[in-house]
């Protein structure tokens, strides 16, 4: 395997690496400091296509290969960790499995404008207080059929981005049967009636990624929010986990540069 950087890649790191420098940097104390998610910067991430990294050209994405997409991440670690992180759930956990396993009536309604900065971000939402790496046994928050509906009741734990998104990918209980097929994923909008998010979790870092306990209070979304295969939400969200894993490292290695 080859693993000199294309010239295309490197003048993409390049690029990259100015703007962080010259933008995100510059800003970083300030945002550990005040725990303010850093909406100014971040909006100018959408034109550079730093929010939709995955996602198609056609639906305003980036499309970059895998390694381009790390060489992101790593340049962001470097600028900014809480910044960083926020970016990466947005594109990996919450876009990624939208690409994937997303209808096209799912990505044309919702990745122009996730992908573009027109619109917030996205996260995705699976660890609850009885369920952290238990998902198949652990989750209760349950998705039910009702109607044309879903109706949706449970809390959640550590959501990531929940304050500054504009779409949930949450991980639900379908099926009561609790094996290996009784979750999916449903898509829910922040602004979806039934919904609290709490004050952001007060942590030792990492403070401009705002974490969140959520709940969900007989939530209604339509069927067609389903994402994905009803009953395989285990396995997207595991599949999903190891595409962000490669994002995480490459987050890594830029926060161990900056240290150094």
């Amino acid at each position: 395997m080859d693993f000199q950087l294309t010239e295309e890649q490197r003048q993409f790191r390049h690029v990259v690496h100015e703007f962080m420098a010259k933008e995100l940097k510059p800003t970083a104390r300030h945002t550990d400091e005040t725990g303010q998610f850093n909406w100014p910067v971040v909006k100018k991430m959408g034109p550079l296509g730093l929010l939709g990294l995955e996602v198609p050209e056609k639906y305003g994405g980036a499309e970059l290969d895998p390694v381009s997409a790390t060489i992101a991440a790593e340049e962001l670690g470097w600028a900014c960790a809480a910044t960083a992180l926020a970016i990466g759930a947005h594109n990996s956990l919450a876009l990624g499995p939208i690409v994937r396993y997303g209808s096209e009536a799912i990505k044309q309604e919702w990745l122009p404008k996730l992908a573009t900065g027109q619109g917030k971000l996205a996260c995705l939402s699976l660890t609850e207080p009885g369920a952290g790496s238990d998902l198949q046994g652990g989750v209760r928050t349950t998705a039910v059929k009702e109607g044309d509906s879903w109706i949706i009741d449970g809390s959640k734990m550590w959501m990531t981005n929940a304050s500054v998104s504009d779409l949930m990918v949450v991980l639900c209980r379908t099926d009561r049967g609790g094996g290996s097929h009784s979750l999916s994923h449903i898509l829910i909008p922040t602004d979806t009636p039934g919904i609290t998010i709490a004050p952001a979790e007060k942590k030792m870092g990492l403070k401009g990624s705002p974490t969140h306990a959520v709940t969900f209070d007989e939530v209604r979304v339509p069927l067609a929010n389903l994402l994905g295969e009803e009953g395989r939400g285990l396995q997207q969200t595991l599949e999903t986990l190891d595409h962000g894993r490669v994002g995480i490292g490459g987050l890594a290695l830029g926060i161990a540069q900056a240290a150094y």
